[in-house]
């Protein structure tokens, strides 16, 4: 297949040759204008290196993105491109012509390796030597159409020479044949309803690549570092040595990248490169007893532990008898046969992902590792290696241990203990019985190490059963040496934040109620929100019970903390009621005690009081969150004051009853409307959200035509989306200058220290110096006066903005001014009102499921401003749920309205016209003391 590969590779590059040197004109013109266009792009690379990396991506992409056996087209093009142009980069890099640059960040690698870049002075000198030495950019980015041609010319060039050898029977004469059959093809198949290309594989290389180490045809790209990462000194300078990474993910939003730019400029963004370092300094290595047990369970071929089971091809199920005559049952055996090789093709890439993340262990058993880190938009700090870190899921945090040891010392040994009894689910109780709870279990955890695949298996209990067994193997070797305070511990011990989002939310509005639920006010146990919150509900319930609401009755009694726990955890991170709802439907199905038939209405009603109780809990929160909505909804509708096109500055509509609208230039004010919500940490960070409606641009090439969007192009915002993401993105980026302040204080106190966003992590003898410097950083964060400062930024940053405005004239025969009404757009949000909760219990009586989903709009309706959360990770909620449903929630709802209120429309005016931006009042702070979060054991536990 390579040397195939390769030939058609050479022969495609004399033809472009040929075109550029305008020695040959092909009968196909406009494949000949094509290679004059990515002709350039594919002869950067060895004809060697283009063959081994189209091979690898489309083996890599195989059954991705829903696709069984295969993968899609565009993914797969611009993936290819993609990867071409990587490697380009760190060819280039690796050029005697750049020793220069290599030996100025040899040097910044060293002052990095002996601690003096974190010196601030240290720092900001390098800085301004790096960008003196070299002053532009010398990786230019490719554009996404070129990606999206040179990937088609590969992939198709391999779609014609790979072929896979088949054995068969000739029908005839019944003697065994060989049939060369194409190992990959291009086909169309619809998804979510939309016709789509897709590259297939032949089930035949699926079947040898699903035996196979992954390791023999699949090299990841990146990997952990042996050596410290690149430190940051510019916003594109830093991480890998060889390979460029910029400082934080950015896509289609080239805004960002402009306000990047600039802040470093201005010498604002060293605080943040600083934090950076910290994290991608922490040496880490592979604990090889877990590694031993995580091979015997992978060897079995079972499921164990979160490792899915080996499963082989799903073989199509016998045709019913009546399959030709009976329509049904064809559909069924369809649909059922398709939910087969849907399941395999799901377990055979978490099989792959769990083969990944093995074969990355035993590659690094012997070597440290270092992963490099960068931002996503909103501030939150990832390891860029993305197969293997600390991030990933309780395999990945078993098999990783700290690089360095350090000795238990007095109180290392006892966090040691509480560390256990957190993985084992007993995480809701005292420091000391949580200890206690780890000497009652020794005898287990003596058996757990000791025997982990052959003895009573305690560990497999646990939550997260490989990180229990590596605490379990080191709690028994500091037992069983001659002095546990001397013992060498390399285990990290994790100190999690009580629902931070919350505990950011209480400290702005000054709660003390929400405050005291997750733990910034001193308390002899830990708080459990989300049981404060299931002890609320339960009160409303009672309270509604006795005054004879039947769904009341039936819930009372029956909800706990894990009814309403995600719900809780996402609220804060924007989950809409849709979403809630269904989390909550989720749960009512597992309930003892819930009529099947009555699940979907009583979710809708819990979900209500779930809203209802954390408004009441969190009242300074609620209110913060409808101020960061409310102001981003002004600024997305906003534009500046000299870009105001003539025929907009006022419109008159005539509206004349129902379907007698007359068309107006209004869809012209929306098109202006440019302006993302915009703001800065108090680190100095700028982040622009990126929601705008991008438009699509169709790419022609050889294979397919490929829609890309183009955020070259301007495009107006997303004012939806601005507005639903705003709250939940800035708690976010609260949240991760926490993180990146304590760990540029824990660095100070000569700390090892990791995070995964609101779980620290750290040596055992070092957790309670951990605990002072992260109580420490939060109440100076939060002494900033974080909502004024951000209040002060909104209206010096849009200062010379306007905001549309409508005004209607309730009697067209009155002159303008007098029976004139100044909407402002809250006409837009009264039109999508919520039912009132008295209207909820019977709503379901005339709205279908999807309509019933609309929550009530009362005051204590807390977080609805958000979307759904992803599938992945909670705090990546807010971002990705489609448009479209949002959409379909207030149509739903209007449509029910309509239904209640058939007044007739009498005959109105309407003018369109822009006024100053202002935003509400702040809502009024509490009076919590921030200070009190210093005297709180279980502020982070």
């Amino acid at each position: 297949m390579h040397q195939e590969l390769k030939a058609g590779i050479k022969a495609e590059i004399r033809r472009i040759d040929a075109v550029l040197e305008r020695k040959s004109i092909s009968e196909d013109v406009e494949m000949d204008k094509e290679r004059i266009l990515y002709g350039p792009f594919l002869k950067l690379l060895s004809v060697d290196k283009l063959a081994i990396i189209t091979i690898l991506e489309l083996l890599r992409l195989n059954n991705s993105g829903g696709v069984i056996e295969g993968m899609k087209s565009a993914r797969a093009l611009i993936s290819i491109g993609k990867a071409v142009e990587s490697e380009y980069n760190a060819e280039q890099m690796s050029k005697k012509s750049n020793k220069a640059l290599f030996d100025q960040r040899y040097s910044v690698h060293q002052l990095y390796g002996n601690g003096r870049l974190f010196n601030m002075a240290v720092r900001k000198a390098e800085t301004k030597r790096s960008a003196a030495l070299h002053p532009t950019d010398w990786t230019p980015v490719w554009p996404e159409s070129t990606r999206a041609k040179v990937g088609s010319v590969l992939a198709t060039l391999l779609m014609d020479c790979a072929k896979v050898k088949i054995p068969s029977f000739d029908p005839e004469t019944n003697k065994k044949i060989v049939e060369e059959i194409p190992a990959f093809y291009h086909n169309y198949q619809y998804s979510k309803g939309q016709l789509i290309g897709v590259i297939k594989v032949h089930n035949y290389i699926s079947e040898i690549l699903s035996k196979e180490p992954i390791g023999t045809y699949i090299h990841p790209s990146l990997l952990p570092m042996l050596v410290y990462p690149r430190p940051w000194l510019s916003y594109k300078d830093g991480g890998y040595l060889a390979a460029q990474s910029t400082i934080m993910r950015i896509r289609h939003c080239p805004e960002q990248n402009d306000y990047l730019k600039k802040a470093h400029d201005e010498g604002l963004l060293l605080r943040v490169y600083n934090g950076l370092d910290v994290l991608g300094k922490t040496q880490w290595a592979v604990n090889k007893k877990v590694l031993k047990s995580v091979l015997e369970a992978w060897n079995t071929g079972k499921e164990f532990a979160k490792i899915p089971a080996a499963v082989s091809a799903a073989e199509d199920l016998p045709k019913p008898e009546d399959y030709e005559t009976n329509s049904k049952a064809r559909v069924k055996w369809i649909a059922e046969n398709r939910r087969r090789k849907l399941e395999v093709m799901n377990n055979h890439s978490l099989r792959c992902d769990v083969n990944y993340k093995i074969e990355i262990a035993r590659a690094f058993a012997d070597e440290p590792m270092y992963f490099p880190h960068n931002l996503d938009f909103r501030g939150r700090a990832y390891p860029i290696p993305p197969l293997f870190n600390h991030l990933g899921n309780d395999l990945c945090r078993g098999l990783l241990m700290f690089g360095e040891a350090k000795a238990l010392g007095p109180k290392g040994f006892t966090w040691l203990k509480i560390h256990l009894a957190n993985l084992a689910g007993f995480d809701k109780h005292s420091l000391t019985d949580r200890a206690q709870f780890t000497m009652d279990h020794l005898d287990d955890i003596f058996d757990s190490a000791d025997k982990p695949m052959e003895g009573r298996r305690w560990w497999l209990q646990a939550e997260d059963p490989w990180q229990c067994l590596a605490t379990c193997i080191e709690i028994t070797e500091a037992i069983r040496s001659d002095d546990p305070e001397s013992y060498m511990s390399s285990i990290p011990v994790h100190q999690d934040g009580t629902c931070n989002g919350l505990q950011h939310y209480a400290a702005l509005g000054g709660d003390i109620a929400g405050a005291e639920q997750v733990n910034l006010i001193a308390s002899d146990a830990p708080q459990d929100v989300y049981s404060g919150v299931a002890q609320a509900v339960e009160r409303l319930l009672k309270k509604q019970a006795a005054e004879g609401v039947e769904s009341a009755k039936i819930l009372s009694g029956k909800v706990t903390r894990k009814i309403v726990k995600q719900t809780v955890m996402t609220n804060v991170y924007g989950v809409t009621f849709i979403g809630a709802r269904a989390q909550i439907e989720n749960r009512l199905k597992e309930t003892e005690g819930i009529p099947a038939d009555q699940v979907r209405a009583l979710s809708t009603y819990l979900t209500q009081q779930v809203f209802a109780s954390l408004g009441e809990l969190f009242t300074g929160a609620r209110a913060i969150q409808e101020w960061l909505a409310e102001s981003a909804r002004r600024i997305a509708k906003s534009i500046p004051k000299n870009v105001v096109s003539p025929d907009t500055e006022e419109v008159e509509e005539r509206h004349l009853g129902k379907g007698r609208k007359k068309k107006t230039s209004k869809q012209a004010i929306a098109d202006q409307q440019m302006t993302s919500v915009i703001w800065t940490t108090p680190l100095n960070l700028p982040i622009v959200q990126p929601y705008r409606k991008m438009e699509h641009k169709q790419v022609r090439t050889n294979l397919q035509s490929v829609t890309i969007k183009d955020p070259t192009r301007s495009s107006p915002v997303n004012v939806q989306k601005q507005r639903t993401a705003f709250p939940p993105n800035f708690i976010h980026s609260l949240d991760a200058t926490h993180m990146l302040m304590s760990a540029a204080g824990c660095v100070e106190a000569k700390l090892t220290f990791a995070s995964v966003h609101d779980s620290y992590w750290t040596h055992a003898c070092d957790v309670e110096v951990m605990n002072e410097v992260l109580r420490h950083q939060f109440i100076v964060l939060h002494l900033n006066n974080v909502m004024k400062n951000l209040e002060c930024e909104f209206m010096e940053r849009y200062k010379d903005y306007l905001y549309p405005v409508t005004l209607k004239i309730a009697n067209p025969g009155e002159p303008v001014g007098e029976g004139m009404i100044a909407w402002d757009d809250e006409r837009i949000r009264r039109k999508n009102t919520r039912i009132t909760g008295s209207e909820l219990a019977d709503k379901d009586e005339f709205l279908s499921d999807s309509e019933a989903s609309t929550p009530p709009k009362t005051k204590s309706n807390m977080f609805q401003f958000g979307d759904e959360d992803d599938e992945h990770d909670l705090s990546s909620v807010i971002i990705e749920e489609d448009e479209e449903e949002l959409e379909a929630e207030a149509k739903a709802l209007g449509k029910a309205l309509r239904e209640r209120t058939k007044t007739k429309k009498a005959a109105h005016k309407m003018f369109h016209s822009w006024e100053p931006i202002s935003f509400p009042p702040l809502p009024d702070r509490g009076d919590l003391d921030v200070h009190d979060v210093a005297k709180s054991d279980y502020f982070f536990s």
